[in-house]
C-alpha cells in the first residue's frame, strides 16, 4: 500500500513538472552570410542543461518556466543571450568576433596566435577584399598593409605591378616579395619575351583573389627568416578557403560593370592645331580660311582619345561548393572573368578551377590535397616604351586627320601609325597554362610530436602570338611575326617535424625541417618576317626566319630549417629561427648560406600590476627582432664560365660570354625591427607600431671591365643599399546605436639610401627620365639638368650652370627629383546598419615625383605631333612671361628646349578613393523564404575620385614595369580605369 501511494505521488509531481516546461526551437545562422551554424551551444543560463545545433543549424531544448535566458556560444562568433519570454521559436544570427578570428595567424611552416607573436606580420582577410573587381593577387594587397607599397605600373588588364615591402633590397635583382600558396613557393615574375614594358605578363594573375581566405605579409627577420635566401624582399603567404564540417553550401558571386578611363588630356583641336603650325613655319601653313571653318566646324576635328578609349565592360563569375563531415571536408570552385581594357585591342581573360580536400584517417593521421588548374589568355597593345602602339600615336596625332579615308580605308596620313588600325589589324594575343597543386600528410608520432609531409608543382606553360601586316610597322618588313613558348616547371618538396609540450606555465615549441626546390625553365623564340598574305599569320608562313633562339635552365635550392618558441605565461615570448640554403645560383665558395633570426616579446598588459591599475589597457606588447635575410633572385650561373654559340665566316662557333666568379654569393639583408602593440577597451581601439632598419650588402652589380679583356662587365658583390622606416596601424570599432563603424588606417614611413657602390661610380642615364644609382642619394633618383624657366627675352628654356663654367654640358646635371614617396597608406571604414553594409577605402602615396616623359613630345614645340593644350600659353614675343618655351622649327634650339630636365618633373602625390560598396543581405526570413541560405547585392566602384596635381593620364606609373632602377616615369603608359560594377553573393 505504501509503496503505490509513493508511486501516485511521483507521477502527480511528475505530470505538474511536465507542465511547467515546454519546448523551444529555433535556427542558429551566420549572420554574414546567412548560412547554418553546426555545434553551437545553447545553454538555459545558470544551469548545465543545454544542446548543439545539428548540421543544418537546428535545435530542440526542454526549458522550465523559470528559465529566463538561453546563452549561445561558438568558436569564432559573439555570445549571444536571448531572454525566452513567451517565445517557443528563437532564431538567432551570429555574427563573427573579430577579436578571436585575428587570434590565428599563418606563418612560415605554421600558424601562431597572433597575440603571441613575436614578429611584424601584417594580414589581410578574405572579407577586406570580396568586393575588388583586381584581377591579380597582388593587386589585392594595394593599401591593406602598413610597410606594403603596391604601384599598378600600368592599367594593362591582367598586368604586371610592383610589391616593395619595406622598401626595395636590391639594385640589379627582383625586388618583388616570395609568394607561397598553401605552403608552396609558386613562379612569379614576367616570362614574356616579346616586351612591353610595363605592360608585362604578371604570372600572379592566373590566381583568382576569390579563392584567398587570407594572405601573411612577413615584414620582418624574425617571421621571414624562415624562408632564408629569398626572403630579404619579405613574404606573402596565401591560404586558399577550405572546406567545414556541416551541411554542404553552394555559393554562387558574380559581378558585372563597366569601365572608364578617369581622366584624358586637353590636347589642341584642329583650329588651335593650325593656329600652332603657322606660328611654328612662321609663315600661313594654313590660311584664315582654313581657320574659320576649323572654327565653325565646318572641317575634321579628331577626338583621338575619345577614340582611342572606350568604355569597357568587367565581369566575374563563380560557383563554388563547401561542406563535409568530420572526416572528409571538401571546397571546390570554378571561375570565368573577363575584362576588356579601356584602350582598344587589349583584354584580359581567366578561366579557372580549384579542389581543396581535407581527410582525417583516424585520430593521429590527416591527409590533403590542393589543386588549381587556370586557362587565360590576354591581348595587349604597344605602348610605353614603344612609340608604335595606339595610345601614344592616339595622343600625338593632330585632330585635323580622320580615322577613316572616305574609302572606308584607314587614314595613314599622320606623323605615325593610325592608332585604330594597330589595334584593330595588329595580333598579340598570349595564352598561359597554370596547374599549382599539393599533397600533404601530417602524422602525430607522440602526443605533441607530428610529421608532416608536403609535395607540390607550379607548372606554367606560356605562349605568345604575334603578328602585323597591313599596320605601317608590318607593311615596313611585309609582314612581321612572333612565336614563342615558355615552360616553368618548380617541384616542391617540405617536410616538417614539431613538438609542442606545456610544463605548467611554459609552453615550449619546437620545429625542424628539411626541403628542397628544382626548377627547370625551357624557352624558344622565333622572329619571321616576309609573309604573303595577311590570312597567312604563322611562322611556317614567312620567308624569312629573321631570328630564333631556345634555351634550357636547371636549378634548385636545398634547406635545412629550424624554429624554437617559448612562452611563458603568456608574457614572456622568445623565437629563435635558423635557415640553412644551398643554391645552385652561387658560386663553389657560396653554395651555402646560413641565415638566423632571434626576437622576443613582453606583454605587459599580462602583468598583475598593469591589470589591476589599468583597465583601460587589454593588450600591451613590446616587441624586438634581428635576423639575416638573403636573396637570390638573379639569372642562375652567373658565377660559372659561360659559352654561347655564333658563327665565324660561316661555319659554326662558341665565344666565351661570362667571366667565372667561384666566389659570387647572395644578397644579404641583416634587420632590426622595434615594435610595439596596444589594445585599448576591450580591444577596440588597436594601434601598431614598428621601426626597423635594414642594411643590405654584398649587391650583384656589374662591374666594369678593361675592354682588352673581352668583357664588358662582371657580375660581383660589391654594392651596399640601406632602408629604414616606420609603420603605424590603427584599427578600431565603434558602434552608434544599430550603426557599427569599424575603421583602418595604415601609414608606411620608408628612407632608401644607397650605401656603396663600385668605386662611387654612379650607374647612370637609366631609362627616358634621367634615373640614376648613386652613393648617398635614394634608389633611381631623377639626374639631369635643373630648368630655370623660359627666357623672357629669347624665349627659350635656361639650365642651371651648377659648374659655373660658361657652358651647359652633361657636367651641369645634378639631383632634380626623387621617385620614391614620402609615405603612403590606405583608410579603410566598414559600416554595417541593419542590414546594409558599405566600406570605404582611400589610398594615397605623398612626396614622390614622376617624370611626365610624354610632355618630351607633347610639349616639343616642333615637328608633326599634336601638342597639349598648355602650349596656347607659349612664349610667342620678347617681354612675355611664361613656362612654354616658343615654337620653333630650329632643330637644335628645340632640342635644348625639350631636354631631359626637372621642367618635366612633376608632383607624384595622390589621394584615391579607391573603393566604394554599398551592400545589402536580404533578411533571413525572407531568404529561408526563397530557400536560401543568404543573398546579398552590392553596387562598387573603384578609382572614383583621384586627387592629384599630376598633370599626367595617371600619378600610379612606371613605364618601365618592375625595374628597380628606372622608376616613376610616365611615358605614354596606360592609365588605370574608373570602374562601376553591380554584383550578387548568393548561397543555398
Amino acid at each position: 500500500m505504501r509503496k503505490s501511494l509513493l508511486f501516485l505521488l511521483f507521477a502527480f509531481l511528475s505530470q505538474i513538472a511536465w507542465a511547467q516546461e515546454r519546448t523551444i526551437r529555433g535556427n542558429v545562422t551566420n549572420a554574414e552570410d546567412g548560412s547554418p551554424l553546426p555545434g553551437v551551444s545553447v545553454v538555459v543560463q545558470g544551469t548545465n542543461r543545454g544542446t548543439v545545433t545539428d548540421v543544418g543549424g537546428q535545435y530542440r531544448l526542454p526549458v522550465a518556466d523559470g528559465d529566463a535566458v538561453l546563452v549561445f556560444t561558438f568558436i569564432g562568433m559573439l555570445a549571444q543571450e536571448q531572454t525566452i519570454g513567451a517565445r517557443d521559436v528563437i532564431d538567432v544570427q551570429m555574427s563573427p568576433d573579430a577579436k578571436q578570428l585575428s587570434e590565428v595567424v599563418v606563418v612560415g611552416y605554421g600558424t601562431e596566435q597572433q597575440k603571441l607573436l613575436t614578429g611584424s606580420v601584417g594580414v589581410v582577410k578574405s572579407d577586406a577584399i570580396r568586393d575588388l573587381p583586381v584581377s591579380t593577387i597582388d593587386g589585392v594587397l594595394q593599401g591593406q598593409a602598413a610597410g606594403v607599397q603596391v604601384l599598378q605600373n600600368s592599367g594593362t588588364p591582367g598586368g604586371g605591378m610592383s610589391v616593395r615591402i619595406r622598401g626595395t633590397t636590391s639594385i640589379s635583382g627582383s625586388g618583388q616579395p616570395l609568394y607561397v600558396i598553401d605552403g608552396i613557393p609558386v613562379t612569379t615574375g614576367d616570362y614574356a619575351q616579346v616586351g612591353y614594358e610595363g605592360q608585362g605578363i604578371n604570372s600572379l594573375s592566373d590566381l583568382n583573389p576569390n579563392d584567398i581566405e587570407s594572405m601573411s605579409v612577413l615584414k620582418d627577420a624574425a617571421t621571414a627568416a624562415i624562408y632564408g635566401a629569398r626572403a630579404s624582399n619579405g613574404v606573402v603567404l596565401i591560404t586558399t578557403k577550405r572546406g567545414k564540417s556541416g551541411k554542404s553550401v553552394i555559393g554562387f558571386n558574380a559581378y558585372y560593370g563597366v569601365q572608364q578611363a578617369w581622366r584624358t588630356l586637353d590636347m589642341l583641336d584642329t583650329e588651335q592645331w593650325m593656329e600652332y603650325r603657322n606660328d611654328l613655319a612662321g609663315s600661313a601653313v594654313f590660311s584664315e580660311a582654313d581657320i574659320a571653318k576649323a572654327r565653325t566646324g565646318d572641317t575634321t576635328n579628331t577626338d583621338w582619345q575619345d577614340v582611342i578609349f572606350r568604355t569597357a565592360p568587367i565581369a566575374s563569375y563563380e560557383l563554388s561548393a563547401t561542406g563535409g563531415t568530420d572526416k572528409t571536408r571538401f571546397f571546390i570552385s570554378g571561375g570565368y572573368f573577363d575584362q576588356k581594357g579601356i584602350l582598344i585591342g587589349t583584354r584580359f581573360q581567366r578561366m579557372n578551377t580549384r579542389v581543396n580536400v581535407d581527410h582525417t584517417v583516424n585520430d593521429k593521421f590527416r591527409i590533403g590535397t590542393s589543386i588549381g588548374l587556370t586557362y587565360s589568355t590576354s591581348n595587349r597593345v604597344e605602348g610605353d616604351q614603344s612609340l608604335h602602339g595606339p595610345l601614344p600615336n592616339g595622343i600625338s596625332t593632330p585632330s585635323i586627320f580622320p580615322v577613316y579615308n572616305p574609302d572606308g580605308t584607314y587614314n595613314q596620313s599622320g606623323p605615325y601609325s593610325n592608332p585604330v588600325s594597330i589595334a584593330n589589324e595588329a595580333t598579340n594575343e598570349n595564352f598561359t597554362y597554370r596547374v599549382i597543386a599539393n599533397v600533404f600528410g601530417d602524422y602525430e608520432i607522440l602526443p605533441g610530436l607530428t610529421l608532416a609531409s608536403k609535395w607540390g608543382i607550379d607548372f606554367y606553360n606560356l605562349r605568345e602570338h604575334a603578328f602585323e601586316y597591313n599596320t605601317v610597322q608590318g607593311q615596313g618588313y611585309n609582314g612581321l611575326g612572333f612565336e614563342t613558348y615558355t615552360n616553368v616547371r618548380n617541384l616542391v618538396s617540405n617536410n616538417t617535424l614539431k613538438y609542442e609540450k606545456t610544463f605548467g606555465r611554459h609552453v615550449v615549441d619546437v620545429m625542424a625541417g628539411y626541403s628542397f626546390e628544382k626548377r627547370e625553365t625551357t624557352s624558344s623564340f622565333i622572329r619571321g618576317q616576309g609573309f604573303a598574305d595577311e590570312d597567312t599569320p604563322y611562322i611556317n608562313s614567312a620567308s624569312l626566319i629573321a631570328q630564333a633562339s631556345a634555351g634550357a635552365v636547371s636549378s634548385g635550392v636545398r634547406s635545412y630549417f629550424a624554429k624554437a618558441n617559448y612562452n611563458y605565461a603568456d608574457k614572456y615570448l622568445v623565437s629563435l629561427t635558423g635557415r640553412i640554403d644551398g643554391s645552385t645560383s652561387f658560386g663553389p665558395n657560396n653554395k651555402n648560406g646560413f641565415f638566423p633570426a632571434a626576437s622576443v616579446a613582453w606583454r605587459l598588459s599580462q602583468e598583475d600590476f598593469l591589470q589591476d591599475n589599468v583597465p583601460v589597457i587589454s593588450e600591451l606588447k613590446l616587441r624586438a627582432s634581428y635576423g639575416l635575410l638573403g636573396n637570390d633572385n638573379i639569372s642562375a650561373f652567373q658565377y660559372a664560365e659561360l659559352y654561347r654559340g655564333t658563327s665565324y665566316l660561316g661555319k659554326p662557333a662558341i665565344y666565351p660570354s661570362n667571366i667565372s666568379n667561384p666566389d659570387l654569393k647572395w644578397e644579404t639583408t641583416t634587420q632590426l625591427d622595434v615594435g610595439v602593440d596596444i589594445g585599448l577597451f576591450s580591444d577596440r581601439l588597436m594601434l601598431s607600431a614598428d621601426y626597423y632598419n635594414k642594411q643590405t650588402k654584398d649587391l650583384l652589380l656589374a662591374r666594369p671591365m678593361p675592354g682588352s679583356s673581352g668583357f664588358q662587365s662582371v657580375v660581383q658583390n660589391i654594392g651596399e643599399l640601406e632602408n629604414k622606416g616606420v609603420e603605424l596601424t590603427l584599427s578600431g570599432e565603434q558602434a552608434f546605436g544599430n550603426v557599427r563603424w569599424r575603421p583602418q588606417l595604415n601609414l608606411s614611413f620608408n628612407r632608401n639610401k644607397v650605401l656603396k657602390l663600385y668605386n662611387d661610380q654612379p650607374i647612370d642615364d637609366l631609362g627616358r627620365g634621367g634615373n640614376r644609382v648613386m652613393e648617398g642619394q635614394p634608389l633611381g633618383i631623377f639626374y639631369s639638368f635643373r630648368s630655370l624657366g623660359v627666357d623672357p627675352s629669347t624665349g627659350d628654356i635656361v639650365y642651371a650652370d651648377t659648374d659655373v663654367d660658361g657652358e651647359i654640358t652633361t657636367a651641369d646635371r645634378t639631383v632634380v627629383g626623387d621617385p620614391n614617396p614620402k609615405f603612403t597608406g590606405g583608410f579603410t571604414n566598414n559600416f554595417t546598419y541593419k542590414q546594409f553594409d558599405l566600406s570605404v577605402f582611400l589610398q594615397f602615396a605623398y612626396g614622390n615625383d614622376v617624370f611626365n616623359g610624354s610632355r618630351l613630345f607633347l610639349e616639343s614645340l616642333q615637328g608633326g605631333d599634336n601638342q597639349l593644350e598648355d602650349v596656347t600659353r607659349r612664349w610667342r614675343k620678347p617681354g612675355d612671361i611664361t613656362d612654354i618655351p616658343r615654337a620653333t622649327s630650329d632643330a637644335d634650339k628645340a632640342g635644348e628646349n625639350k631636354r631631359t630636365s626637372s621642367r618635366f618633373i612633376e608632383d607624384g602625390s595622390y589621394l584615391r578613393v579607391k573603393n566604394v560598396t554599398l551592400g545589402y543581405t536580404l533578411p533571413n526570413a525572407l531568404s529561408t523564404k526563397l530557400r536560401l541560405s543568404s543573398l546579398r547585392v552590392y553596387a562598387s566602384t573603384q578609382n572614383l575620385f583621384t586627387f592629384t596635381r599630376y598633370t599626367g593620364l595617371d600619378p600610379e606609373v612606371n613605364y618601365s614595369g618592375n625595374d628597380t632602377q628606372v622608376i616613376g616615369t610616365d611615358f605614354f603608359t596606360f592609365p588605370q580605369a574608373r570602374t562601376l560594377t553591380f554584383g550578387v553573393n548568393l548561397k543555398f
